[in-house]
């Protein structure tokens, strides 16, 4: 009977120790907060490789740099002479050639020349001009005078004469002046010409001109 009566017992205590433990615990729920609610995770997008656009390069990019690496140095061994240091040979500065002389007259060479020259000057049809001057050489000989009027217009001689004195001087007076006419040349353009050869020996002068000079024939 006592037996009975301790099981009863204790039976009623357990039930009472629960429900106040239980009690308990409602309490201590209300108090505490509310657990926060678990995140969802989205998963990260799959990228198609094949489906990306080509990589372009950066043109802010700085450009890499090329390292010059400094030639290796070569060490001589102790004891053995250092090689010798070839200087260059210098280039040779081309030596410009010579500027030819002209060849030079042989002394021998006679020449001409005329003083108290008088020059035809424009003039009315059927004028008169007066022809002065005296030829003279250094050297040997006077072979050949020509006096000529040449036509500007035609382009060729209207009028010559030639003279072989073979002395050392010549006179225009009573020569050229004589052969010469003015009077019966055409109005238009022409030109009065002296020109003369001289000899010594086997040297010449060659045709010199001594006198040129243009002038006019005009209606009167």
């Amino acid at each position: 009977m006592n037996m009975i009566k301790k099981k009863k017992i204790l039976t009623v205590f357990i039930i009472a120790f629960m429900a106040l433990m239980l009690c308990a615990c409602s309490k201590l729920k209300s108090t505490l907060p509310p657990l926060p609610t678990p995140r969802t995770e989205t998963p990260a997008p799959t990228v198609d490789v094949f489906s990306q656009p080509e990589v372009t390069a950066d043109v802010f990019a700085p450009a890499p740099t090329m390292d010059t690496m400094p030639a290796p140095s070569v060490e001589v061994p102790a004891g053995m002479p250092a090689p010798p240091v070839v200087t260059p040979a210098p280039t040779p500065v081309p030596t410009p050639e010579p500027t030819p002389e002209p060849p030079r007259e042989d002394p021998n060479t006679p020449h001409l020349y005329i003083e108290n020259e008088t020059l035809p000057q424009s003039m009315p049809r059927y004028g008169v001009a007066e022809l002065y001057g005296d030829i003279y050489t250094d050297k040997g000989v006077i072979a050949m005078v020509t006096g000529r009027i040449f036509s500007n217009d035609s382009g060729e001689d209207v009028q010559i004469c030639n003279f072989y004195p073979y002395t050392d001087s010549f006179s225009l007076a009573g020569t050229v002046n004589a052969q010469l006419i003015f009077g019966v040349l055409e109005p238009g353009s022409y030109t009065y010409i002296v020109s003369a050869i001289a000899e010594n020996d086997s040297y010449s002068s060659g045709s010199v001109v001594l006198i040129e000079h243009g002038f006019q024939i005009y209606y009167d």
